[in-house]
């Protein structure tokens, strides 16, 4: 929702938003009054042209509008305009009865008081006046004297800074939200031979775009303007359309989580995964490694891309059966050892449903996986009924030093084709902040996608001088680039293209250091403000007795920019609690018991006991350990023959991960 001023409210009150008319009736010599109407009706915008023309980094716009009053009284009009997002208006000038007037940049106060003093009785001729004042990205346009059956135009010049989004530089022109105004006609002079600008109706404006000279780095300028004890500075940051190429013929090893824990729907999504990934990489060569207590490989080369679905289907069903054990770690070991020979980019997508055992630890990297066109991937397939899920070891990289992307997938369906591109190939850079000269952070900075840009403003203490550095990651691997001083930004940051103003904030409110700033530079600027406002008078206008106003006067003292219309969404949350049956821990251990000591009676035993400890989820076991004395064979034949179990339904609703069993002679 857009912040309006106070005039806003005036003008729904009276009605007439967003042309409040107030009419006038000339003085009758009688002392019978005359009703007559209010001469309003038919009042109208008649055309609205804008010509931009783009110089370095702002874009300059001639707006020419004019508007027809079709009564027989002289009229007082009043109009919103709404400005381009970072716009201000520097000039201004108001033509009635084929006269133009320049408009005089004046203290805002002292703008609106003549204005007021004009709309009193007094002995000149009805002149027509215009006044312009505002803040924030909206001015009030005001007209006096509007002729009777004439038409008066304003021109106005502003200035907005460029954007970039998607690659293009763009900039846009609202529209108005007065259905009845005629669509802007806008003219763009190409910024540069070749170039082509391209005009869209988006979200309540008129969008303006080209392709400039493709930028291939994240790029990083700086401005700033000297004021007190330190500096206001401007920071303009820009990605390319691509952060970085598609990899050419890549080899790409799944590794698959075959686990009970998953089950066979799960094994089957986690396919449907590598399957939508391989058509991102039609050029590739593909293996799969698929883990649960150990890790296999399931073709024993590597297949092109190609051929991925036939080879997958003449796969026998029981080398993809779920079993016992998570072991991650094995997976992403086989997956080092198997890219160890080859050429190629490397890309590791692991899978896994969180469960891992509590043994598990990163893997420790290897040459190919920390190659700088490498990356090992993490994709965690949802699961909310499991109260261990994810282990916190997870959100750290699974191959440590090696670059990748952490994702969470939900249970149903593959990942969209956008999603898949951001493991294909960096496509933003996250975690940024900008530096300073000793590595001191001074702002955070949001995400930066490829084909976008941010603009930021930075108080810059006298002990921080430029460069700064911008640093953040991609794919969780460090990336920097130098923000250097830009001179001509720097001259722009100190003239109105870069001093539009907020709202004010609420009495009592600290404005910051930044925005006191930019207050200060708005002051002595030669830009509408909320400190200096046009006025456009011509010779010998004064006030005039020669009309009454038929409204009382609306012009309150605080002006335009005084109060803002905000709208808040208020809502309750909530949480989705899903009851678990309830299971007796005891019970549990007794049942555990049972099984052990039924699979474990071909195993040899000894006369002192064993300690079993067994980690599980709901229906899986993930680790199992054997403590106590025993000898070499009597040890692995209990961990074997626990290995094999199968956790029956009893398991289901249990939520103890680690249970100890003693087994005694």
């Amino acid at each position: 929702m857009r912040a309006l001023s106070g005039w806003w409210m005036v003008g729904l009150l009276l009605g007439s938003w967003p042309g409040h008319v107030l009419a006038e009736q000339p003085v009758r010599t009688t002392e019978k009054p005359v009703a007559e109407d209010a001469g309003s009706a038919g009042w109208n915008e008649v055309t609205h042209r804008v010509e931009a023309r783009i110089s370095g980094e702002v874009v300059d716009l001639t707006v020419l509008r004019t508007f027809h009053n079709p009564s027989r009284h002289f009229l007082e009009q009043e109009e919103f305009l709404e400005l381009p997002r970072g716009g201000s208006v520097n000039g201004f000038a108001f033509e009635a009865q084929g006269r133009w007037t320049d408009g005089v940049l004046l203290d805002a106060k002292q703008a609106r008081d003549r204005y007021k003093a004009l709309r009193h009785e007094g002995p000149a001729a009805p002149l027509p006046v215009a006044w312009l004042s505002g803040s924030g990205g909206w001015m009030m346009l005001r007209m006096l004297n509007v002729p009777p059956r004439g038409s008066v135009t304003v021109r106005y010049t502003l200035r907005t800074r460029l954007g970039y989004a998607e690659g293009r530089r763009t900039f846009s022109y609202p529209l108005s939200i007065n259905e009845d105004a005629p669509r802007p006609s806008l003219t763009v002079v190409p910024p540069h031979t070749g170039s082509t600008p391209r005009i869209v109706q988006a979200k309540g404006a008129l969008e303006v775009s080209w392709a400039p000279e493709r930028p291939t780095r994240v790029e990083a300028r700086a401005g700033q303007v000297a004021l007190g004890s330190g500096a206001l500075g401007f920071i303009q940051i820009q990605a390319p359309p691509r952060l970085s190429p598609v990899p050419v013929r890549a080899r790409v090893v799944f590794v698959v989580d075959a686990s009970h824990s998953v089950g066979p729907e799960g094994i089957t999504q986690q396919l449907a995964v590598a399957s939508a990934y391989l058509q991102q990489l039609p050029d590739a060569t593909a293996e799969v490694v698929v883990f649960r207590r150990a890790a296999e490989r399931l073709f024993g080369r590597f297949i092109p891309a190609s051929d991925w679905k036939d080879t997958l289907a003449a796969v026998p069903p029981a080398r993809l059966a779920p079993g016992n054990g998570s072991h991650l770690d094995e997976g992403l070991r086989l997956a080092q050892r198997v890219l160890a020979t080859g050429d190629g980019p490397a890309r590791v997508l692991a899978l896994s449903d969180g469960h891992v055992r509590q043994a598990y630890e990163a893997v420790p990297p290897a040459p190919v996986t920390s190659a700088s066109d490498a990356a090992v991937h993490l994709l965690l397939l949802d699961d909310i009924l499991s109260p261990t899920f994810p282990s916190m070891t997870l959100t750290k990289p699974p191959v440590r030093g090696a670059c990748g992307e952490w994702k969470l997938l939900p249970r149903e369906g593959p990942p969209s084709s956008k999603e898949l591109e951001s493991l294909v190939r960096p496509v933003r850079w996250d975690n940024l902040r900008l530096e300073n000269a000793q590595g001191h952070p001074m702002r955070d900075v949001p995400t930066l996608s490829e084909g976008q840009g941010h603009d930021v403003w930075m108080w810059l203490p006298e002990t921080t001088p430029l460069p700064l550095t911008l640093r953040g990651e991609a794919w969780r691997c460090p990336v920097s680039v130098r923000v250097d001083v830009d001179p001509a930004l720097s001259a722009d940051l100190g003239r109105h293209s870069y001093a539009t103003l907020p709202p004010a904030p609420p009495p009592g409110a600290d404005d910051g250091p930044v925005e006191k700033a930019r207050r200060r530079l708005a002051t002595a600027g030669d830009w509408v403000s909320e400190d200096r406002s046009f006025l456009a008078l011509p010779p010998g206008a004064g006030p005039s007795s020669a009309r009454k106003l038929a409204m009382e006067d609306p012009i309150e003292e605080g002006g335009m920019g005084s109060g803002v219309i905000s709208g808040l969404l208020c809502c309750e949350t909530g949480s989705l609690e899903m009851p678990m049956p309830g299971v007796d821990p005891r019970e549990l251990d007794a049942e555990l018991e049972r099984l052990l000591r039924a699979a474990i009676t071909a195993c040899p035993r000894g006369s002192k006991p064993l300690q079993v400890q067994v980690e599980s989820t709901r229906d899986e076991i993930i680790d199992v350990r054997v403590v106590g004395a025993a000898s070499p064979g009597e040890e692995a034949c209990v961990r074997e023959a626990a290995w094999a179990l199968r956790l029956g339904v009893s398991f289901k609703g249990d939520t103890t991960p680690l249970r100890q069993v003693t087994l005694r002679p």
